[in-house]
């Protein structure tokens, strides 16, 4: 059944979406991603090649398009740079969504038009459950300039139930041939500004504004403001339309990075549980922002004892919610069964490198004493993926008074520093394209005499030796911490 929408201005030079350079720098570890299997399966790089080495957004998707198979066409050309972009991350029943296809650049001489974009909600299974009519008009692209948009508005919660909804918009030619598949997430609230409201008033009756429970309530107050306010989508869900594809394809980008209705009614709830998966934050001396993190505390922990502490570092387009939420699960669960508590660093951002200067650094300090002072803690490692495992040997090498030994995974090169008395935990994937196998094997070589064990997954990629290895991992916790007095 077709449904009344309000069709925005079709042109206009003030567009939603534009280019930051997390979608270039993501756009170039697809392209190296893919380039590692298009060579495997015989694929020639000659003009390839060429385009990656200029590391600019144009000449990436430029490579990605010829890896896929397809001639480099005005037609090819369109779907990576028009983005797909919807106006909030959440939104309360009764109210508009508006959804935008925005020209990233000018527009090539395109054959194949008009160009429409026909919009679909889906159900969890990736089936439809409603159709946004009429979809959004692009018309000929040809003469279609860098910042023109084409939209509509729609009233969600006429189309389906409250919850998380995937919203898929097909780019259409003439013919009504699919070019392309571009996808963003929304979240219905119902009653979403009465929940907000009755927050506020919750944070104003705290008799401690500082304590770690008002923190996490006015975290959460802040963020839902922003997602209902603009599309919040920190980390993958927020690169530019064609990038996210591809990364969604990978399995990268599917968990949303807040959980809206549960984070409302963990707000109220005064004081918090104080073991489980718990969700905290904290006011940051480094720049005052508040700044969250994840702590996983054994449901048996007994005060009167020490529990080692593994304090964890997401990768790139991450954040502190990927070891608890990410990796099957196998992180919390194995810490409850085996008797340890985790901490996961939000790093300030997808990209931050876990530097001194993004404030990444401190966090990670300041998350370790803050759950040192909650908690009885015994010995504390240091573990991370991709940019994390690169974080683990920067701030394991800086800060080794601290730490009883350290995990990098998929995030070693040849360049690392070791630490002659540090144990070492190092996992590879030798179909990794990002982080050769190579630089790992050179410091497993140097590290022979050394308190390091190398484990080499023949089978895992980037991705996937983050989750195979994690039994391993713990069964290296166990024998450091039985070792330790």
């Amino acid at each position: 059944m077709k449904r009344s929408v309000l069709l925005l201005a079709l042109v206009t030079t003030a567009a939603w979406a534009q280019l930051t350079p997390a979608d270039t720098v993501f756009a170039g570890l697809s392209a190296r991603t893919r380039s590692l299997a298009y060579r495997t399966a015989g694929g020639d790089m000659t003009a390839i090649s060429p385009l990656m080495s200029q590391q600019n957004y144009r000449s990436l998707t430029h490579a990605m398009v010829l890896m896929e198979g397809h001639a480099w066409t005005p037609d090819n050309e369109l779907p990576t740079l028009l983005d797909f972009s919807i106006s909030s991350k959440i939104v309360s029943t009764g109210e508009n969504l508006s959804a935008r296809a925005t020209f990233l650049f000018d527009a090539p001489q395109t054959e194949n038009g008009p160009y429409r974009m026909r919009l679909d909600l889906l159900k969890a299974d990736g089936t439809q459950e409603a159709a946004v009519e009429p979809g959004i008009n692009i018309g000929a692209a040809r003469n279609r300039k860098s910042g023109e948009f084409s939209g509509l508005s729609f009233d969600p919660s006429k189309l389906v139930q409250p919850g998380l909804h995937t919203i898929k918009a097909t780019l259409e030619d003439s013919s009504g041939k699919p070019d392309f598949e571009y996808y963003r997430t929304f979240v219905i609230v119902s009653d979403l500004n009465k929940r907000v409201a009755a927050l506020e008033k919750t944070l104003e009756l705290l008799p401690d504004q500082k304590s770690p429970q008002a923190l996490e309530a006015r975290h959460t107050l802040e963020t839902v403001k922003a997602a209902h306010a603009m599309y919040y989508a920190p980390g993958f869900q927020g690169l530019a339309g064609y990038v996210f594809t591809g990364m969604r394809a990978s399995g990268l980008g599917l968990k949303e990075a807040f959980d809206y209705e549960a984070g409302l009614a963990r707000a109220t709830k005064i004081p918090p549980p104080d073991r489980g998966d718990l969700f905290m934050a904290y006011r940051s001396p480094f720049d005052g922002k508040l700044v969250p993190y994840r702590v996983y505390v054994p449901t048996t922990y007994d005060k009167s004892k020490k529990y080692p502490l593994v304090v964890l570092l997401h990768g790139a387009g991450g954040d502190e919610t990927d070891f608890m939420d990410a990796y099957q699960g196998q992180w919390p669960k194995l810490a409850e069964q085996r008797g340890y508590i985790l901490a996961s660093v939000t790093g300030r951002g997808p990209l931050s490198g876990y530097s001194k200067e993004s404030g990444g650094e401190q966090d990670v300090l300041d998350v370790m004493a803050l759950v040192k002072s909650n908690y009885n803690i015994g010995p504390v490692f240091l573990g991370g993926h991709s940019m994390g495992g690169a974080g683990t040997w920067r701030l394991g090498t800086l800060y080794a008074d601290r730490f009883a030994g350290l995990i990098p995974i998929a995030g070693t090169s040849a360049q690392v520093q070791l630490n002659p008395k540090m144990p070492v935990m190092i996992v590879c994937g030798v179909k990794d394209a990002l982080v050769a196998v190579a630089g790992c094997r050179a410091v497993a070589e140097k590290a022979k005499s050394m308190p390091v064990k190398y484990s080499e997954y023949a089978n895992g990629d980037h991705l996937s030796v983050a989750v195979m290895s994690i039994p391993d991992i713990f069964n290296w916790l166990d024998q450091q911490t039985k070792e330790r007095p």
